[in-house]
């Protein structure tokens, strides 16, 4: 069972991935809007908006899964801290989370 430092540590590390997440969202969207019309300026363009389809499919699974293991790694954080699990994590809260990962 991991101590309160290390669920307060895990809880910044996943807001930190969270926030990595977002700011890859518009370069990954370009690359494939961007592939999606090499697709189609090469082959016909049913083949481009195919590979839009496809590739946008893939990339909301993808979100949709670090999605899901960041808010369970922030639950796990919270458990392990011995907060409740649907603590909201508002300013006052993480710089408390912050004190206690820093002692």
């Amino acid at each position: 069972m991991a101590g309160k430092k290390e669920g307060a540590q895990r809880i910044l590390d996943a807001k930190a991935s969270a926030r990595k997440v977002q700011q890859r969202l518009i370069p990954a969207g370009g690359g494939i809007v961007l592939l999606a019309i090499v697709v189609a300026f090469l082959t016909r363009w049913e083949f481009g908006l195919a590979t839009l389809l496809m590739c946008g499919l893939l990339f909301q699974y993808a979100l949709e899964r670090m999605n899901t293991i960041v808010e369970a790694s922030i639950a796990n954080g919270l458990k392990d801290m011995g907060w409740e699990a649907g603590t909201e994590l508002d300013d006052e809260a993480l710089e408390k989370i912050r004190t206690i990962a820093n002692r």
